[in-house]
């Protein structure tokens, strides 16, 4: 039995997932796919497209990942003593504040960057502070890609779903996917509606006006194709990274952490994503150069994941 005939028989498993897309993208590069043709909130894998970007401008020489963030910072400060990094923000490594962004219900006012960041109203979540020492222990958090997103637009002076547009989604053919929040209301028909419990969401999805964070759109076609670039960039054959960077990306910067923006598992890296009503994952199996991505309309899928998760590896792994 394969890879195909074996995850049908999974989904919908105990958990309530009502819709769910999947693929599957081979090292020669053809990706194939199945499920539902939706476009799905990538939720926080939206960090791991965020760090490749992050790291083509170190490439570039247009940030350096061991500088003081505040020596980019411009429109709004990092308060607090202690010397927070580029490199701490991708790894999670910088101490600051415990945030898991919900996201705002449709007709609900949505806060800008500098809102969310100072925990200023209309924004639902705490100010983003230093709460640790800096570089040495993981504590994964949404408020370290805040920070880097506000850096990477005061830095570059590009709206952030412009620059990763750029840097990330056009150079490598991610044409289904976007930071904007408009994109699920341009694409309506193509757009998952999330679900909690199997009840759905109201609206069908949250605005996540923390980009970076948790605000992509996108689709397991082209999460794979992320994925694989990274796996050629560690291997020396990507024009948009360089190999150096990429194993950095795929090493723990701290024990027990991520590397930069990078979930490390045992035989594959990626990511995973939870935003209200939604779960993702994309991983990739460096030993068989395979990529796999799914995209689920459920919040609370957890066990149909993880059978996934293990599906893939014993196929690909």
């Amino acid at each position: 039995m394969d890879f195909a005939e074996e995850w049908r028989g999974l989904v919908p498993a105990a958990d309530p997932v009502l819709g769910v897309g999947v693929a599957v993208g081979g090292p020669a590069g053809g990706v194939w796919t199945d499920g539902d043709d939706l476009v799905f909130p990538a939720c926080s894998i939206s960090k791991h497209i965020a760090a490749f970007g992050t790291l083509r401008l170190v490439a570039d020489a247009v940030l350096d990942l061991d500088t003081d963030v505040n020596a980019y910072l411009s429109t709004w400060r990092l308060p607090g003593p202690g010397k927070v990094t580029v490199r701490h923000l991708l790894a999670h490594t910088a101490g600051l504040t415990e945030n898991w962004y919900p996201g705002y219900a449709q007709g609900s006012p949505v806060p800008s960057m500098k809102e969310i960041l100072q925990g200023e109203p209309p924004a639902g979540t705490p100010p983003v502070r230093r709460e640790l020492p800096p570089g040495v222990e993981f504590r994964y958090s949404g408020s370290h890609y805040s920070v880097l997103e506000q850096l990477l637009t005061d830095v570059t002076g590009t709206p952030f779903t412009a620059l990763m547009s750029a840097l990330v989604l056009e150079p490598l053919g991610m044409a289904d996917s976007s930071y904007d929040q408009r994109f699920p209301y341009d694409n309506r028909d193509r757009a998952a509606r999330g679900h909690q419990g199997g009840v759905a969401v109201p609206g069908g999805w949250h605005t996540q006006p923390e980009s970076a964070a948790a605000g992509l759109w996108s689709t397991p076609a082209d999460l794979v194709r992320l994925g694989r670039e990274i796996n050629r960039a560690a291997a020396g054959e990507s024009v948009l990274l360089p190999p150096d960077l990429a194993a950095q990306m795929l090493t723990p910067q701290v024990p027990g952490g991520f590397g930069l923006g990078t979930e490390i598992g045992d035989g594959f890296f990626g990511h995973t994503g939870q935003n209200t009503g939604f779960s993702c994952f994309s991983f990739v199996w460096p030993a068989s150069g395979t990529a796999v991505a799914v995209m689920a309309d459920a919040e609370d899928c957890r066990d149909t994941l993880l059978a996934l998760i293990a599906l893939a590896g014993r196929h690909f792994g």
